[in-house]
């Protein structure tokens, strides 16, 4: 059931904003999906980032400004 779950995860992408310091809790680097910009995940967000590059789907996460970006393209049509 788990795969059933992760592919429904990753057909429904959005923008994941991430931290840009690491914690106890985020210990996981991953880049932005824009700007490649440094950012820090948990164990569970870094497994959805690694099983959409081994998808072949784009990278989901966004720095926080270039969530804001995207947000204002994706409103703006």
């Amino acid at each position: 059931m788990e795969t059933t779950r992760s592919y429904v995860d990753l057909k429904h992408q959005l923008p994941i904003a991430a931290a840009s310091v690491m914690t106890d809790e985020n210990q996981h680097e991953v880049r932005c999906g824009m700007c490649a910009r440094e950012l820090y995940v948990d164990e569970d967000s870094y497994r959805l980032y690694s099983e959409a590059l081994i998808s072949g789907l784009d990278n989901p996460f966004r720095c926080e400004v270039c969530r804001e970006e995207y947000d204002d393209l994706a409103y703006e049509g």
